[in-house]
């Protein structure tokens, strides 16, 4: 096949709806990673929590999202993906500004009815739903909306998508927070997600199915989910690679908050977390091609180990 044969494979194997998802995930992550770039500072500084008390709810914003993508995909399905994208985002988008206005005066009433780490849980919660949703609706639709010649390439670009997002959204909240207060960088995360909120209305088509059987039903989803988590073998294999994500994810959780008491309280903490999507991107090709003849296992234990002597080297900055 020549290439531009290819090409043209490439250029008409996508529906409209590909591009459409997967341009809304795109800003998705971008609104996500902002204010995750954010909120462990915002946590401790603006609304006077303690180093502990920040840390842990930054890191139930993030652990609520992976928790509740068990039982979005089931709910998607059942949905349809339009439907889904479309409360998802407009979920978000009440969320991230919740979540900014919570030193709001209009907010007082609700502060002063119950404690301020109650609310801000309850808060955390919110973005976590409307995740759970556009995961699954986007990985479905990139799968539906692709052709089988193609599909590999779409999920492709929705990876990079990703990774360009988590990239732009910690840039997002640097320059938000160099010009502006830190709660206008949820509040522009709310602005973008409920942007897409009419892209999906106004631009998204449902993509058709594909022979694919029924959808389960959520009890029937609950069922499976206790069958899988009853597997000692494949539970162990969970809770060893957890163990990685446990640490990948201090670099949002605890890393800002180290570095602006500890090392330099001028440092710009959100353009810092640009480094890992930037390393992803810049290096994933090349990195792909070195290790494609190691053994899996090799591969995440040699990841694991890079990952360990990097976060022991940020322990002892001098």
């Amino acid at each position: 096949m020549t290439v531009s044969e290819r090409f043209q494979e490439i250029r008409t194997g996508f529906e409209r709806a590909f591009w459409v998802a997967n341009l809304t995930e795109l800003f998705e992550r971008l609104s996500y990673y902002a204010a995750f770039a954010s909120l462990a500072r915002y946590l401790h500084e603006t609304l006077n929590f303690g180093v502990e008390q920040a840390s842990s709810l930054t890191g139930l914003f993030g652990g609520l999202v992976w928790f509740l993508a068990a039982f979005g995909g089931t709910l998607a399905d059942r949905l349809g993906f339009r439907r889904s994208l479309s409360l998802a985002y407009l979920i978000l988008s009440c969320s991230y500004f919740l979540l900014g206005s919570l030193g709001s005066p209009w907010l007082a009433p609700v502060r002063n009815a119950m404690p301020l780490g109650v609310l801000v849980t309850m808060v955390l919660m919110l973005p976590a739903l409307g995740i759970a949703l556009v995961k699954p609706a986007v990985v479905g639709t990139t799968a539906r909306a692709s052709k089988e010649n193609v599909r590999s390439i779409g999920y492709s670009i929705y990876y990079t998508l990703v990774n360009v997002g988590g990239a732009a959204g910690p840039f997002l909240a640097s320059w938000v927070h160099q010009h502006m207060r830190v709660e206008n960088v949820f509040r522009v995360a709310a602005l973008s997600v409920f942007l897409m909120f009419f892209a999906v209305l106004f631009l998204f088509k449902e993509p058709e199915r594909s022979g694919e059987t029924q959808t389960l039903s959520l009890g029937q989803a609950a069922k499976n989910f206790f069958t899988v988590i009853m597997n000692p073998r494949f539970m162990l294999f969970l809770l060893i690679f957890s163990g990685y994500y446990i640490v990948f994810w201090q670099q949002f959780i605890i890393l800002p908050l180290y570095i602006h008491d500890y090392i330099n309280p001028k440092t710009d903490t959100e353009l810092l977390l640009m480094t890992d999507s930037l390393t992803v991107i810049s290096l994933q090709l090349l990195v792909s091609f070195l290790i494609q003849r190691m053994p899996a296992f090799r591969a995440i234990t040699l990841g694991t180990l890079i990952s360990g002597m990097a976060w022991l080297r940020s322990g002892f900055p001098g």
